[in-house]
């Protein structure tokens, strides 16, 4: 999802003893719409903190090995009657517009390596369900251009494809950037040495098309970026330029494009049509520059 996280806003603080008594006084850092994130009194680590109890904390962190982040990990627990992620701290910050292009190098080798990763097929059913559910909900809006996207080559076999590793989640303060590049060699044991970048937050990764999750990359981030360039970065984490390729990438365009119209109309409403804006006209100009038929 290309979606931001729910403000912190003035709740009141919670305490959690028996946490603490393992990791020192924790200090409120960022808040989710499913969690909350916690930093030790040392800095040297966080503790992510879920909000329902649907063993989030153990999925992240089996996603995560399977991504090859296992250096990051430092446990999971259940306690205080909440369940806990306990990570190494990365010294960065989320992404701005201003980092991108510094993050692209990086970016491009994370997500590569990580779509290696394969196994079984893509969901087909999965994809169907999804437009019949954001046909029905933006039924009164002309979108007509973005279904077709989809529907098209899904019509003709062209989203029938091998499923790899993704993390389905990439928007952009969902990746860390240091500061300078030599501001994250203080990792200990290894993790954190030499990373300038770091992708977090693993609980909706899964197997999927890799090219979804390049979708969600543009919307999610490049798209901080003007029109132009962005599609210029998001080209480049293609694994080719076969019009195939390009014709399936724009499926996935369109479609997270509606994903992302369907939940800012079900969860925040009164953000819809400014978002819709934007959305859609960075929609169609990638559309109009990639071809219709692979």
């Amino acid at each position: 999802m290309t979606l931001r996280p729910t403000p912190s806003g003035t709740a009141r603080p919670q305490h959690f003893p028996e946490l603490e008594a393992r990791y020192g006084p924790l200090t409120p850092m960022d808040s989710g719409m499913q969690s909350r994130v916690y930093t030790t009194q040392d800095g040297a680590a966080v503790v992510k903190v879920y909000r329902n109890r649907k063993g989030q904390h153990r999925t992240e962190a089996r996603n995560m090995l399977q991504a090859g982040m296992g250096g990051w990990l430092l446990g999971v627990t259940e306690a205080d009657g909440v369940e806990a992620l306990v990570m190494r701290r990365f010294a960065g910050h989320p992404l701005r517009a201003s980092d991108v292009p510094r993050a692209l190098p990086r970016l491009r080798q994370i997500v590569a390596t990580l779509h290696t990763q394969q196994e079984g097929r893509v969901d087909l059913a999965r994809v169907r369900e999804r437009l019949m559910r954001f046909r029905s909900a933006l039924a009164a809006y002309p979108l007509s251009d973005l279904f077709g996207a989809v529907e098209l080559p899904l019509e003709r076999g062209l989203l029938d494809q091998r499923a790899a590793f993704c993390h389905l989640d990439m928007w952009h303060d969902n990746i860390l950037i240091t500061d300078t590049p030599d501001a994250a060699r203080s990792g200990q044991d290894g993790a954190g040495q030499d990373e300038e970048v770091l992708l977090i937050d693993w609980t909706r990764a899964d197997w999927d098309d890799p090219l979804r999750d390049l979708a969600l990359l543009k919307t999610g981030t490049l798209d901080l970026l003007g029109a132009g360039r962005s599609l210029e970065a998001a080209l480049s984490f293609l694994p080719d330029r076969a019009p195939a390729t390009l014709t399936r990438y724009r499926a996935y365009l369109a479609l997270t494009t509606l994903h992302d119209l369907y939940w800012f109309l079900m969860n925040e409403p009164y953000e819809f049509d400014s978002q819709k804006e934007f959305k859609v006209a960075r929609a169609r100009h990638a559309l109009a520059r990639l071809p219709e038929h692979g």
